[in-house]
């Protein structure tokens, strides 16, 4: 599965454009939907159609060009249930939610397989796309090349951030992550550099 970054919006969002066999998907397009679609352009060739538009979580970064993208790729949204009561809060947003996540399920991109992780903490309904064979792992605003998502804000949680946290440290070997802002980065570089969560491991 290829995954090439666009960084978009004044917070620099990471919204990533997916693509397996000819298929594309979307993931976090919090602004720039302009921006986004020359990105698709440039990697989509051939004119396929893009599978759908999904965000990790229901903050306006990174979701602020959704309903542009749905509207004019014909497209489908899927978010995470348990942040259907912040997605229901923003009646302007434009957008219905076409499949709703949960634990376990598995969203399909051509030959790739994308387990859904719940990875509450910086929203209740934060979630995290797993692609376990290649080990590549979404996280949204869970944390950064150089920090930790925030709970500061309505329905953030750090107990419940931790708790997330703790179990993608659990993970066998060197998974490359892709965050929500900031650069990609290593799992074992940031069990390396954070004492926080290298004791995770330990524990």
């Amino acid at each position: 599965m290829k995954v090439k970054k666009i960084e978009v919006g004044s917070l620099e969002t990471n919204c990533y454009v997916l693509s397996s066999d000819g298929e594309y998907a979307v993931i976090d397009p919090g602004a720039d939907a302009d921006k986004i679609i020359a990105g698709l352009e440039s990697s989509n060739r051939e004119g396929s159609e893009v599978k759908f538009v999904l965000a990790t979580h229901f903050h306006w970064d990174h979701v602020e060009a959704a309903a542009d993208l749905v509207n004019r790729l014909k497209t489908d949204f899927y978010l995470g249930e348990k942040d259907l009561d912040l997605f229901q809060q923003s009646s302007d947003s434009g957008l219905s939610t076409d499949r709703i996540l949960k634990e376990g399920d598995t969203v399909n991109l051509g030959s790739n397989k994308l387990k859904v992780w719940e990875t509450p903490g910086h929203t209740p309904g934060s979630i995290s796309l797993v692609e376990e064979k290649e080990r590549k792992l979404l996280v949204g605003d869970l944390f950064f090349s150089s920090g930790f998502g925030r709970t500061d804000l309505p329905g953030g949680s750090r107990s419940d951030l931790e708790d997330s946290l703790a179990r993608v440290v659990e993970l066998d070997g060197d998974w490359e992550i892709f965050p929500g802002h900031g650069p990609t980065f290593h799992l074992e570089e940031k069990l390396n550099s954070s004492p926080f969560l290298a004791d995770m491991r330990q524990e």
